[in-house]
């Protein structure tokens, strides 16, 4: 219900449609749609609108710089791109739109400057080595932890292999 830079509204439901026919949206960074950095694993609407989570790309060059600034906050919007219908709004008398119905959200994007500045990032992840490195208590658990900050299967099972050789000496 917040009025984005456009003088646009979108209205609570407007997007649970288009969840449930198209499923999740892509993830792009600036809304550059020739390459994803990311994916979506949750969509929805809460009390303050869309809420996505999301995940990028290991090893994706892009998606590391997008990481890197967003974890230092130099990241932090987040825009959508779809289509609406002409049936999907109404014209304020602002010239704005009052937006009922998302017919297609395709994406949604970190960005510098997001239209609406209430469109945020709430929370980056990173993996905090020095908490769960002593919950290891295998090499799979090591494994795991090295797959879970980004490693493919076999690079995490390389690095295991390799310390285990090094260890017995």
């Amino acid at each position: 219900d917040g009025v984005d830079s456009y003088g646009d509204t979108i209205k609570k439901g407007a997007y649970l449609e288009t969840l449930k026919t198209n499923g999740l949206p892509k993830m792009f960074y600036q809304h550059k749609w020739d390459m994803p950095v990311g994916k979506y694993t949750h969509a929805d609407e809460d009390s303050k609108g869309l809420w996505v989570e999301g995940e990028l790309t290991p090893k994706h060059s892009l998606a590391s710089d997008v990481r890197a600034a967003m974890l230092h906050e130099t990241l932090d919007g987040l825009s959508i791109g779809g289509m609406l219908a002409k049936a999907d709004f109404k014209v304020n008398d602002e010239g704005g739109r009052v937006i009922h119905k998302w017919t297609k959200l395709v994406e949604v994007s970190p960005v510098v400057f997001p239209d609406d500045s209430s469109a945020r990032i709430a929370d980056v992840k990173h993996m905090d080595f020095e908490l769960l490195l002593p919950e290891c208590g295998s090499e799979k658990d090591v494994e795991r932890l090295l797959r879970d900050a980004g490693l493919g299967k076999w690079e995490a099972l390389a690095i295991v292999s390799r310390v285990r050789a090094i260890v017995k000496g």
